[in-house]
C-alpha cells in the first residue's frame, strides 16, 4: 500500500514514525516548521520538533508561515487566507511531484483542501482521508459565543469566526474523516451526514518515558499541586478552574498554569493574578513542560470544547491523574481506564468536587496504577495502529 501523509508537525510526527516500520506499507511525510534530526539547525533551535531524515520539509512555507505569526501580531490583514494561499502553492508542489499510483492521500484539511480537490479531479481512484483535529466551527460558534458574550469580547475577532470560512470549505464534499474521539465523531455526524467518520483516539502517542519519573507523594504538610498546560483562553474553561481556585484553601491547594494567555483576553485573566495559591508561569519548551509534570498530583484540562487534547496525553504519559470536562474529547479512555475525573463542562463547583475527590492520596494512587494499565494497552492498540486498520479499510472499498 502506497501513502501519502501531507501535515503539520502535531500528532502526524508520531503516526510517522510508526508507520514508516510497517513492511507492507510505503509512506511518505511532507511537513513544515521542522527540523531534521541531529542537524545544525536542531542544535541551533533545539526546542523546535525533529522528524527523521527521510521526511520532506519545506523550509520556505517554514520561514513563510513564521513570518505570518510574526506579521499577524502587527499587523491588521486576514490571516487565514493568506496561509491558505500559500499552504495551498506548497501542496500543490507536493502532489504534482505525485505518481498516479498512490493508494491513499491522508492530509490535514485546513492546509491542503485547495490541492487535494485538484489533484482529486485527475485522480479519482486514489482514496482521500482529511484529518479533522478541531469541532465543527458552527459547533464551537454555538457553545463559545455566549461565552465572549459574558465578558464583553467579540467572538467574531476569535480565530474561530475568522476562520470559519476556510474551515467550512475545507469540508466540501468530503468523502472519508477521522476525529480523534467519539465526541468529535458525533459532532460531525450531524454536521456532515454524508461523510463517513472513523475515529482513532490519540491515547498516550509519547508512552517511551525517555527519563526515568519520580512521582511525588502528598504527605499532610503539604499542599495538592495542580497543573493546567495550554493557551490560557475562555474556550480552555480557564476562569472556570480559576474560580474554582477562589473557593478552595490556599494552603490546601496550589495551581500552576504554563502558557501564554489569549491576547484578546488579557483583562480576563489579570483580574485573578492576586490569588496566592495560582502561579503563572508563562509559556515553556514541551521539553521542559515534561520534565516539570511528575512534580503534580494532578492534571487539569477544564475546556469548554477539545478534540482530544495533547496535554492531557502528555499528563498521563508521566502518570498524573487528570480532570477533564464532558466536552474534553479524552473523556472516553479515562471513563474506559479510570485514569481521572469527568466534571461537568462550564461550572467551578463540579470542578471542584473532583478536586477535592483527588485529594486522596489513596484514591490518587489507584488512579496512577490503572494509568499504567492505559500505557501498557497504547502500547499495543496505539493511535498510528487504528490510523492503519483505517487505510486497510479504505483500501479494500472499491
Amino acid at each position: 500500500m502506497k501513502n501519502l501523509l501531507l501535515a503539520r508537525p502535531d500528532h502526524s510526527i508520531n503516526l510517522y514514525n510508526y508507520l514508516s516500520q510497517e513492511p507492507d506499507l510505503d509512506i511518505q511525510f511532507h511537513t513544515f516548521g521542522v527540523f531534521k534530526k541531529d542537524s545544525l539547525l536542531s542544535k541551533w533551535k533545539p526546542y523546535v520538533k525533529t522528524v527523521d531524515s527521510n521526511v520532506d520539509i519545506s523550509y520556505q512555507f517554514t520561514l513563510l508561515h513564521r513570518l505570518l505569526n510574526f506579521l499577524q501580531k502587527r499587523l491588521p490583514f486576514d490571516y487565514y487566507k493568506t496561509e491558505n494561499k500559500i499552504s495551498d502553492h506548497f501542496f500543490q508542489q507536493i502532489l504534482r511531484k505525485q505518481s498516479p499510483d498512490l493508494d491513499i492521500i491522508h492530509y490535514w484539511a485546513v492546509y491542503c483542501y485547495k490541492a487535494i480537490q485538484d489533484f482529486k479531479k485527475s485522480n479519482p481512484q486514489v482514496k482521500y482521508l482529511a484529518d479533522v483535529y478541531a469541532v465543527h466551527p458552527d459547533y464551537a460558534r454555538e457553545l463559545l459565543e455566549p461565552e465572549y458574550d459574558n465578558f464583553g469580547i467579540s467572538f467574531k475577532k476569535s480565530h474561530f469566526s475568522k476562520g470559519r470560512e476556510r474551515d467550512i470549505a475545507s469540508l466540501e464534499n468530503v468523502e472519508n474523516i477521522v476525529v480523534p474521539s467519539e465526541y468529535m465523531a458525533n459532532i460531525y455526524r450531524q454536521y456532515l451526514p454524508q461523510t463517513t467518520v472513523f475515529t482513532a483516539s490519540y491515547g498516550i502517542l509519547k508512552y517511551m518515558i525517555t527519563h526515568p519519573i519520580k512521582q511525588e507523594i502528598r504527605y499532610s504538610n503539604k499542599p495538592l499541586k495542580i497543573i493546567f498546560t495550554g493557551k490560557i483562553s475562555l474556550e480552555k474553561g480557564c476562569s472556570y478552574l480559576l474560580e474554582a481556585m477562589k473557593q478552595l484553601p490556599s494552603n490546601e491547594f496550589h495551581l500552576d498554569i504554563i502558557g501564554d494567555v489569549e491576547p484578546s483576553q488579557i483583562a480576563v485573566f489579570q483580574q485573578y493574578s492576586y490569588l496566592s495559591n495560582v502561579r503563572f508561569l508563562g509559556k515553556l519548551p514541551n521539553a521542559k513542560v515534561l520534565a516539570l509534570l511528575p512534580q503534580y498530583h494532578v492534571f487539569v484540562m477544564p475546556s469548554l470544547t477539545d478534540a482530544y487534547s495533547l496535554a492531557v496525553s502528555e499528563a498521563l504519559s508521566q502518570k498524573i491523574p487528570v480532570i477533564v470536562t464532558e466536552n474534553v474529547g479524552s473523556k472516553d479512555d479515562i471513563r474506559t481506564f479510570q485514569v481521572g475525573e469527568i466534571c461537568k463542562v462550564k461550572s467551578a463547583e463540579s470542578l471542584i468536587q473532583a478536586i477535592l475527590k483527588l485529594q486522596n492520596e489513596e484514591y490518587r494512587q489507584l488512579l496512577k496504577a490503572n494509568i499504567d494499565n492505559f500505557i501498557a494497552n497504547d502500547k499495543e492498540n496505539n493511535y498510528a495502529s487504528k490510523i492503519l486498520k483505517i487505510y486497510k479499510t479504505l483500501n479494500s472499498n472499491t
